[in-house]
């Protein structure tokens, strides 16, 4: 009977491959149960409950970058506004009041360029969620569906504060019952 060498026994001296061949049983049991806290560690840090922890980083990701463009739209709203202001203020015959219009409008300008970190952070942020999801699509295609219910079923039910909700999350209070609670 003719014997196939694997890749990995190729790579194996001679005495690794005595010694992997005659391993006691015991060390094949320790191996075992290695192997499977790691696959449960593993199924614990992707999952969580019934959400995967990783689709749910990426979606807070997402909801930051989204808050970033929301809050760099409402500056450049207000320069913009600030911005036209300071040029009606220039066509006056006042030089004092035109030299503070000029200062103004310089000012805005940096505004404008300061709020370019909106689109790079974005770009960032759209690199670290693309990571996660491949990392997990990856990390869920090594585990069976068996240890990740049974890594989710042990995991610690102690909770940290989520932070602002995600739209369309449950479990959190709405400003508007804040409001009613304080008024």
């Amino acid at each position: 009977m003719q014997r196939k060498t694997f890749r990995i026994e190729q790579m194996m001296t001679s005495n690794e491959r005595r010694r992997a061949t005659a391993a006691p049983a015991h060390d094949l049991v320790a191996l075992h149960d290695l192997v499977t806290r790691q696959k449960q560690d593993l199924a614990a840090l992707i999952h969580d409950g019934k959400q995967r922890r990783m689709t749910l980083a990426a979606g807070e990701l997402g909801a930051a970058v989204e808050s970033m463009e929301k809050a760099t739209h409402d500056i450049l709203k207000s320069a913009e506004g600030i911005d036209a202001q300071a040029r009606k203020l220039s066509t006056t015959s006042d030089d004092n009041v035109q030299a503070l219009s000029r200062s103004i409008q310089s000012q805005v300008a940096e505004i404008y360029e300061a709020c370019n970190f909106q689109d790079l952070a974005g770009q960032r942020i759209g690199k670290v969620i693309e990571l996660l999801s491949m990392m997990e699509i990856r990390l869920a295609a090594m585990l069976s569906p068996e240890d990740a219910a049974t890594s989710a079923a042990t995991e610690s039910e102690d909770r940290l504060l989520n932070g602002p909700k995600l739209d369309g999350a449950s479990g959190h209070i709405s400003q508007r019952e804040i409001d009613q609670l304080f008024g």
